[in-house]
């Protein structure tokens, strides 16, 4: 196995285990919704179903802006980690966001290096 498939795996398993964590969170497991659940989906989901195609493909320039897009959601993991009733949906959001944050990050160096070295 190669090792940017690794990272492209990593980045994969976050995009999709945020998309995963948000819908089902918000659609069945919260135990107190102040919104809307349909809005609160949409918001959370739209943003990372624009950017799934790229990450499982492998595309350079989508890694880098998604390694932005995760920033947001690495923060709203933390704003749900103090909540009392939303502390592991909070973790989870977290961590996922960290798994692409760092799988997008490491693949765009690699790439990048393989670049500047005219390999493959």
């Amino acid at each position: 196995m190669d090792i940017t498939t690794f990272w492209r795996t990593l980045a994969g398993i976050g995009i999709l285990g945020l998309i995963i964590l948000s819908i089902v969170w918000n659609g069945w497991l919260t135990p107190v919704q102040d919104s809307p659940r349909s809005i609160e989906i949409a918001l959370l989901v739209a943003p990372l179903l624009y950017f799934v195609r790229g990450v499982l493909h492998g595309n350079r320039d989508t890694f880098i802006i998604v390694m932005l897009v995760s920033f947001f959601y690495m923060l709203l993991g933390i704003w749900y980690a103090f909540s009392a009733e939303e502390k592991i949906y909070g973790y989870l959001m977290t961590v996922f966001s960290l798994f692409l944050f760092f799988g997008s990050l490491l693949n765009v160096w690699i790439l990048d290096k393989r670049d500047k070295l005219g390999l493959k």
